[in-house]
């Protein structure tokens, strides 16, 4: 009677990536790393799985991950145009508030694009401010709704008028 020898199947990436990780330490970048290493398919499939297993009981059932709202902070001293923000591949990010510091004795004027795929969408049109501090919030009125910016959105700014500093921060909250 012949005996069959199978070798024992190697411990899952998953497990020997994370090695020596408790899972309270566990945050999203290291989690996505796994993730984004995962080819989608079926030899895949207990990979992928093991990834589902660690990353549950660390992120819950759905969005937005622990461990995962960051302030996006940009000063300028010039007027002109700028990239504020855009998302990296695969992430989706949720803005939740902004604010804007002026240090200035005349006044400025701020505008907010989004830029989809290279398609322009005025947020915030130019407007003359001569106030030192705005804030943007859904609390106060905008953004109106949610508003979600991925990897093909960029969050485009303007500054102009008469201004030695500006301090813009934007609290962003992952949601996938």
């Amino acid at each position: 009677m012949a005996k069959n020898v199978a070798r024992p199947k190697p411990p899952s990436r998953v497990f020997s990536d994370l090695k020596g990780i408790v899972a309270s330490q566990l945050k999203p970048d290291a989690y996505d790393t796994i993730l984004e290493a995962a080819y989608l398919e079926e030899p895949n499939r207990e990979l992928i799985q093991d990834i589902q297993l660690i990353g549950g009981p660390k992120q819950g059932p759905g969005p937005p991950k622990a461990d995962s709202s960051k302030v996006i902070t940009v000063g300028k001293e010039d007027s002109g145009g700028f990239e504020f923000y855009q998302p990296n591949d695969g992430e989706v990010w949720l803005l939740e508030e902004m604010t804007a510091i002026a240090v200035t004795s005349g006044s400025w004027t701020l505008s907010l694009e989004l830029d989809v795929d290279g398609v322009g969408m005025t947020i915030i049109p130019t407007q003359s401010k001569s106030d030192t501090f705005l804030l943007f919030s859904q609390a106060f009125g905008w953004p109106t709704s949610a508003t979600y910016l991925d990897s093909n959105t960029k969050m485009n700014m303007a500054l102009g008028g008469s201004f030695t500093s500006v301090s813009i921060f934007a609290l962003m909250t992952r949601y996938r």
